[in-house]
Order: C-alpha cells, then sequence, then structure tokens
C-alpha cells in the first residue's frame, strides 16, 4: 500500500472492527498498517471481508495473522509456492543463464543450498528431496519474517565462465542479462536491491585476534 492508502484503509479497518463490536485503536490501525504495508489496498480489503465471511475464524475480529494469512497463505504454502517457480525455472531456463526471481527470498535460499548451478544439475530423482530442503528453508525465513542479505542474481554457467576469463586476462569486459523469473517490475526490484557482499563473513581467527589485542593494546607492543 501507499501512504495514500492510509486513509482509506483506517476507514477499511475501522468498519471491520465495528461490525465484530469493537472499536479500531490508533494503536491497532498501526499494527494492521505496518504489517500489510507490503500489499496493495485492493488485495487488503478484499481479505478483510474474506475474514468475516470464513467459517472456521469469521466469527472472531480479525488478528493481523488472519489477514495475513488469506493474503500470502501459511509458511508451508509460501514454501511450495515458491518451490514451484524454482522448478519450473530449473527447467525451462537451466544451469547456463543466470536469473533473477521476484522473491529476494528465492535468492538466499538457493545460495544457501549451494547456489544456482548446483541446484540445476541434480539428477530429476533427487528433486522431492531438494524440494523439501528448499521450503524447510523458505518457511523458516517466513515463519521469522526475515530476509537477510540476497545476492542481486543468481549466477549461471556462462557467467560464471565470463567472471574467470575476465580475471585471467585482466579486466576484460563481460556482461550479464540474466533471465527475469515471475513479475518482471519485481524482479527487477530484486536485481537493484541486490548486494554482491556475502551473508556470512569469513576472517582468519588469528588476524580478528590480532586486531582485537592492537585494539586492547593502543596498537602498540608491550616490551619485555
Amino acid at each position: 500500500m501507499q501512504p495514500s492508502d492510509r486513509a482509506d484503509f483506517a476507514r477499511a479497518l475501522a468498519d471491520v472492527m465495528a461490525y465484530y463490536g469493537r472499536d479500531c485503536s490508533p494503536f491497532m490501525l498501526e499494527i494492521f498498517w505496518k504489517g500489510l504495508a507490503g500489499h496493495e489496498f485492493e488485495d487488503v480489503s478484499r481479505a478483510l471481508t474474506l475474514h468475516a465471511r470464513d467459517p472456521d475464524h469469521g466469527q472472531f475480529a480479525p488478528k493481523l495473522a488472519d489477514i495475513t494469512r488469506l493474503l500470502e497463505g501459511t509458511t508451508n504454502t509460501q514454501g511450495a509456492r515458491a518451490w514451484s517457480k524454482v522448478e519450473r525455472a530449473v527447467k525451462s531456463v537451466g544451469k547456463y543463464r543466470s536469473v533473477v526471481f521476484d522473491d529476494p527470498l528465492i535468492h538466499v535460499v538457493i545460495t544457501e543450498m549451494g547456489g544456482w548451478t548446483n541446484l540445476c544439475a541434480i539428477n530429476v530423482e533427487d528433486l522431492p528431496f531438494k524440494a523439501r530442503d528448499f521450503e524447510r528453508r523458505y518457511s523458516a525465513y517466513r515463519l521469522r519474517r526475515e530476509v537477510p542479505s540476497f545476492p542481486p542474481h543468481l549466477i549461471g554457467e556462462h557467467e560464471a565462465e565470463n567472471r574467470l576469463n575476465a580475471a585471467r586476462l585482466g579486466g576484460l569486459e563481460w556482461s550479464c542479462k540474466p533471465v527475469l523469473i515471475g513479475d518482471v517490475e519485481r524482479a527487477q526490484r530484486v536485481l537493484a536491491r541486490g548486494s554482491e557482499q556475502p551473508a556470512l563473513r569469513f576472517t582468519d581467527s588469528a588476524k580478528a585476534a590480532a586486531g582485537v589485542l592492537a585494539a586492547l593494546t593502543g596498537g602498540t607492543k608491550r616490551e619485555a
């Protein structure tokens, strides 16, 4: 939702709460607004109406989790949907092209699992095992509402070879036009907002210890 949607959203939420005989406090409005801001207002408004018609949960006033579940599904269904998108890309695009998904969390999980080319290289019979691993990791991030640092795109074999050749020949120019998977605008945002820096840092323990010692001693060595 956009800031311009806030007034309409406040009225819609107040109307729903009034249906349940409850007031919509400023605190409640803020919680719902922040939690649902990533969705379109029309979708949120529809979800508020659907909650009232839900035979399992509709007898109670909606909580943020209720509306989120209607908009996004459970974390398990989100993981399954994400894997379905990945599996189609594996089969249709393959390991040679670099790719950009419209969901940065897909980049995070695939990177954790060894990268795009490794995922594409597995045997067909191993896909169900990879699916379970992917969905477990993805669902865990969704449950925590967490999106760590993610790469702007997932590197295919052609780009990997181009990078290697550029390093060998000293600054050779190379270009990469990754395939956009899913919603084009969202994929472009992922590409623009990603970071080439790895999510995990690897530091030599001896160097780290020396740095700590230098900081504690003011950078000077003690004389015997």
